[in-house]
Formats: structure tokens, C-alpha cells, sequence
């Protein structure tokens, strides 16, 4: 999932009615097919305390002044990540990762769009050489992402790790090839970056508990990792129209094969149904159903995510009443 498809970003423009009542209908087939309601779940603000209380016991920088460099502003989404996407994880620990690595992640990708990305840039030479790093947030990082092997058995660790340097690096390569041309024969590059910065591998290695064999659910990552990062472009493609957003996954896949962004939406929303099918497919196969049955509680959440935080919008595309959060 893409950090920069979670941070909160004002609202600068609108979105014509025939596009959002278009956008709404893709939403409104999209959500059956997938077999997931429409649900609400309330922010927890005691996955809030208990995250702040261990980031402040580990060293973290969790300053408001948002002059200095902090994690803080970054708390919330992934209080929201561990506390309702993978609610159905019972171990509280393993939720606190969540919420940190994607408090972490999305600090990146705040660094590199507003502040010095020269910091970033150099993270993982660093985090290699075991050098202090030019930030105190990625200092904490670091510290952080060596930590992983406490919460996961060791393949799934690395690939928890490596989708983080590799999400790191993407932010790197986006920055560097910032106007560069489309070609209309690379139809595979803009999968290539958005699986590379969504981290879709590693979230769905966190979605399963170490009590199931890795065995029981390896072959669907392909599949499930395209229903995570997918599935994030499909939900947040209403809040990126208001936004005016040109950038996103949607809008270059329009670009790079010649067709609207209204039907790049509907082919992506498409993919996500069938790759969510794949992965029941796959997972039905075993005799032990608990990683099947793990994927159909871990699908509610995860769209219930999105629907739960007002920075994407649905309840105003699905004519729903506004709640604050």
C-alpha cells in the first residue's frame, strides 16, 4: 500500500457529479464482488495511548511541533492500520509493529515530497553500514526495522524487511525520474513501481499469524499482494480526484495504455476482485481452513480501513452522514 495514499493532505478541488456518481457505481459492484461490507469502526484511542507510550519508551521522536522531526503526525494512520485492518491479530505486539512500520514508511514518504530527501536517499547505505543516520525519525527506523524478526518467523521477516527498503527505494527512484517521459511501450512499468512502493508483499505476510504454517498460504501472496496495493488505489481513487492528483497509480496506467482514467479505474477495481478470488481459490485448497478464514476477517478490515478514515472520502461518495474522526 502506498504511503502517499494514506498521509493527510488538504482537499484542494472537486469532482464533477457524472465522475463521482461513475466512481460511486465502480465502488458499489466493487465491494460485493469482493464479498465485504460497508463498515464504520470507531478510532481506538487506547491502541493510540499504548503505541505513543512504547514509541516514547523506545526513543522515538514524538514531538508536535511539526518544525522538528517526529513520528507523531504519522501515529494515527497506523493506529488505524493495526487497530482495524488487522484487528483480527491477537497479539497485541505484532499490531504495534504494524501501526509503527506504517507510521515509519509514511514518514519517508512525507520526507521525500516536502522536506530534505537527500536523507532518505542515503538510508539504506547507512542502515547497511550500521551508520548513524542524517535523521533522528530514521535513526528510530533503523532500530526498528531490526526488530522484525521478533514478531516473524524468518522468511516471512525478510520479506516484511526487504518491502521496506524496497518501498525506501522507490521513493528514491520516484523523486529521480520526476518528469520523465511515458513511454507508450513500458505498459509493465507502472506495476512495477506501485508493487515496489506499496509494500504489498510485506503487509501480507503481516496479515497472517505465525501460528499457520507459512506453507498454508505462500502461493496467494502474488495475488493478495495485488488485492493490497490495488485494492488502496481503487478506495482512494475518489479522494485523488478531489485532489486534482495526476500522479497516481490510476492516472499513469491511463496514460501509458491510451485509454480513460475512468476505465484504467474499472480495470484495476476488476483485477483487485479477481485477484481476491485467486486467493480464496488458493487458500480453500488447504484442509486447515484457518488461514482461508484469516484472509475473509483480515478483507473486512482492510476496507474498513479506508471507510473508517474520513482522509479518503467515501462517506460523502457513498452519500453516507459525515462522522468526525
Amino acid at each position: 500500500m502506498s504511503a502517499a495514499t494514506i498521509m493527510p493532505h488538504k482537499i484542494s478541488s472537486r469532482c464533477d457529479p457524472n465522475t463521482k456518481g461513475l466512481i460511486r457505481g465502480v465502488i458499489e459492484s466493487f465491494l460485493p464482488k469482493i464479498q465485504v461490507p460497508y463498515i464504520v469502526t470507531a478510532y481506538s484511542q487506547d491502541f493510540h495511548n499504548l503505541c505513543c507510550r512504547i514509541a516514547l519508551e523506545r526513543g522515538y521522536p514524538m514531538s508536535t511541533d511539526r518544525s522538528m522531526p517526529s513520528l507523531f503526525p504519522f501515529i494515527k494512520p497506523g493506529v488505524i492500520m493495526g487497530s482495524v485492518a488487522f484487528k483480527h491479530i491477537e497479539d497485541e505486539a505484532r499490531r504495534v509493529y504494524v501501526c509503527f512500520y506504517t507510521a515509519f514508511l509514511l514518514y519517508v514518504d512525507d520526507t521525500y515530497q516536502h522536506t530534505n530527501n537527500e536523507r532518505v536517499a542515503v538510508f539504506i547505505e547507512r542502515f547497511v553500514r550500521k551508520q548513524k543516520q542524517l535523521d533522528p525519525v530514521l535513526d528510530g527506523l533503523a532500530s526498528f526495522l531490526q526488530t522484525t524478526p521478533d514478531y516473524f518467523e524468518p522468511i516471512a521477516a525478510n520479506i516484511v524487511l526487504t518491502g521496506a527498503l524496497n518501498l525506501i527505494n522507490a521513493s528514491t527512484l520516484e523523486f529521480q525520474t520526476q518528469g520523465m517521459k511515458a513511454s507508450l511501450h513500458a505498459k509493465d512499468y507502472p506495476e512495477f513501481t506501485r508493487q515496489m512502493s506499496g509494500a504489498n508483499e510485506a503487509y501480507t505476510m503481516m496479515v497472517f499469524p505465525r501460528s499457520i504454517p507459512i506453507q498454508s498460504y505462500i502461493q496467494c501472496l502474488p495475488d493478495a499482494a495485488i488485492f493490497l496495493g490495488h485494492g488502496n488505489d481503487v478506495l482512494s481513487f475518489y479522494k485523488e480526484e478531489l485532489a486534482g492528483e495526476t500522479v497516481n497509480y490510476i492516472s499513469v496506467l491511463s496514460r501509458c495504455h491510451g485509454i480513460s482514467k475512468m476505465a484504467a479505474f474499472e480495470k484495476v477495481a476488476n483485477d483487485v476482485a479477481n485477484a481476491d478470488a485467486q486467493v480464496c481459490k488458493i487458500l480453500s485448497e488447504e484442509v486447515d481452513q484457518e488461514a482461508y478464514q484469516t484472509w475473509q476477517t483480515f478483507k473486512v478490515g482492510y476496507v474498513s480501513f479506508h471507510t473508517s478514515f474520513e482522509r479518503y472520502h467515501l462517506d460523502e461518495l457513498m452519500n453516507r452522514v459525515n462522522r468526525g474522526m
